[in-house]
C-alpha cells in the first residue's frame, strides 16, 4: 500500500497543471489511515486535463457509480455542480487501492486560496504542480493541530460561515482518534457557536423572528454536542448524525 501511495504522489507531482496536491497525503504515508489524495485545480482547463489524464491511464479507475455518473455528465453533457454551487469533484482510484479526488472550486486561483480555506493548520499545506513549490500555513508542531488563522470564515461570526466550518467536524474527530491534540480547534468551534448564541434578535417580522428562534435552537444543541465531545473526547453515531442534520 505504501508503495502505491508514494507512486501516486510522484505521478501527480510530475503533472504540469494549475493545481495543487494537498490534504492528509502531504503528511506522508500513515499505516492504517486509509489515506486518499486530493488535487485542487485553479481553473477548469486543468481540472478537465487531469480528468482525461486519469481516464486514459489504465492505472486509474472510477469505481463508484455516483462518480461515474458525475464524470459522464461533465464530459458528455457539460452538466455538473459547478453551475449550482461553484464546485465539482470526481473520484478516481489508483491501482484499485488509493482514492484520488480531483476538485475544482470557482474562486480558487492559486495554492494559497486552496489551503487557506481549510479549518485546521495540520492539512493547510500543499504542493503546487505549476511552480513545483511547497507551501505550508501550519503553526503547530508534532501531534498538535490548531485552527487555521488564514481561514476567513473564522473571522465572520455569522451562522452560515460557522455552519460551513462545522461541516468539517468529522475531520477533527478523525485526527483526535489518531492521537492529535485538537483542543484549540475545538475550543474555537465552541467560541464561534457561543458568539452566535449571544447575538440579539434584530428582526421585526414574524418570519425573521422564526428564523432567529430556529437558529438559537439549533446552535444551542450544537454547543451541547461540542462541549460533550470536549469532555469525553468521543461522540456517538447518533450525536454525530444530529450535528450533521443541524449544520
Amino acid at each position: 500500500m505504501k508503495k502505491n501511495f508514494e507512486n501516486l504522489i510522484n505521478l501527480i507531482k510530475k503533472q504540469e497543471l494549475n493545481a495543487c496536491l494537498t490534504g492528509s497525503c502531504m503528511l506522508g504515508y500513515k499505516e492504517g489511515w486509509n489515506q486518499d489524495c486530493d488535487v485542487f485545480c485553479y481553473d477548469e482547463q486543468s481540472f478537465t486535463a487531469l480528468l482525461y489524464f486519469c481516464h486514459y491511464n489504465p492505472l486509474f479507475t472510477i469505481l463508484q457509480p455516483l462518480e461515474k455518473d458525475k464524470f459522464i455528465s461533465y464530459t458528455q453533457s457539460n452538466k455538473s455542480s459547478l453551475d449550482s454551487i461553484g464546485l465539482i469533484s470526481i473520484k478516481f482510484t489508483y491501482n484499485l487501492c488509493i482514492p484520488l479526488n480531483i476538485v475544482y472550486r470557482k474562486g480558487n486561483k492559486n495554492i494559497f486560496d486552496v489551503i487557506s480555506g481549510f479549518d485546521n493548520d495540520l492539512i493547510a499545506q500543499g504542493y503546487c504542480l505549476r511552480t513545483k513549490k511547497f507551501l505550508s500555513l501550519r503553526e503547530c508542531k508534532g501531534k498538535k493541530l490548531s485552527w487555521n488563522r488564514w481561514c476567513k470564515s473564522f473571522y465572520n461570526s455569522n451562522q452560515f460561515d460557522v455552519k460551513r466550518l462545522l461541516r468539517q467536524f468529522d475531520r477533527l474527530c478523525k485526527y483526535q482518534s489518531r492521537g492529535y491534540n485538537c483542543t484549540e480547534l475545538l475550543d474555537k468551534y465552541i467560541s464561534l457557536t457561543e458568539e452566535i448564541l449571544a447575538k440579539e434578535n434584530i428582526y421585526t417580522s414574524e418570519r425573521g423572528l422564526a428564523f432567529y428562534e430556529k437558529t438559537k435552537e439549533e446552535f444551542t444543541l450544537v454547543l451541547k454536542i461540542l462541549k460533550a465531545y470536549r469532555k469525553e473526547k468521543k461522540i456517538s453515531p447518533e450525536a454525530l448524525l444530529i450535528l450533521k442534520s443541524l449544520i
